[in-house]
């Protein structure tokens, strides 16, 4: 096959399976907490990437716990996922595959550092986890946005320590 068409397949596949399992994984992390405080999960969506749930006895720390819930569970199976990454490797698959499996949920982290910011200012989205977050806990929103630019920054460090970054590029190159 085409080293051309592996590419746009492999990229293909690997943009739909990793928006998946970033949903299940998003959605799966709100329902752990929710079935962990006594609720029933009701509706499970992956293609309306929606849960929602009865019951459960919650307070303001589960409440905060199941908002964030939704990126942490991704971000930590994505740090797992990069723990053990074969950089040696030369699948064209398994390196874009790994590479959005891993952008993915690390992008997600920049929800939290851009909503507090709105959210200082009165423009935050409403219903969104994030502002959830921040009205449950009154954690101060800077807090908020250093905490994430940490995460953010960490994760990223180890994409590329793990030369997953360069991976990815490396066989994009290979198509020229």
């Amino acid at each position: 096959m085409d080293i051309k068409l592996k590419v746009v397949l492999s990229s293909i596949g690997s943009v739909i399976s990793s928006t998946l399992i970033y949903i299940v994984l998003h959605e799966g992390g709100h329902s752990l907490v929710a079935v962990i405080c006594g609720a029933n999960i009701t509706t499970f969506s992956i293609l309306g990437a929606h849960m929602s749930y009865d019951g459960g006895i919650f307070n303001s720390f589960t409440l905060a716990l199941l908002d964030v819930a939704g990126m942490l569970l991704p971000v930590l199976v994505s740090i797992i996922y990069m723990i053990f990454y074969q950089g040696g490797l030369t699948s064209i698959l398994y390196r874009i595959f790994s590479f959005l499996f891993v952008l993915i949920p690390i992008s997600s982290i920049l929800a939290w550092v851009f909503v507090p910011i709105f959210y200082l200012f009165g423009k935050e989205p409403i219903n969104d986890d994030v502002t959830r977050f921040l009205n449950n806990t009154g954690i101060n929103p800077v807090v908020i946005v250093v905490a994430a630019t940490i995460t953010l920054t960490c994760c990223i460090f180890i994409a590329w320590n793990k030369k997953i970054i360069q991976n990815y590029w490396s066989t994009l190159r290979s198509v020229r």
